[in-house]
């Protein structure tokens, strides 16, 4: 299982990378618009954590 954890407490999890991905850019396109220029994809993936499912 892919997750990610934002400091702020946004947790979001799924088989796969990409709406994982999706999960998080759309959150912080909403809570941390000050983030967005610089939270990319790549990035994104960078922050993904396999746990057990």
């Amino acid at each position: 299982m892919n997750q990610v954890t934002c400091e702020c407490g946004f947790q979001t999890r799924d088989s796969e990378e990409g709406p994982v991905v999706t999960a998080v850019l759309d959150h912080v396109r909403a809570d941390h618009p000050d983030l967005e220029g610089a939270v990319t994809p790549e990035v994104v993936r960078g922050w993904i954590e396999v746990v057990p499912g």
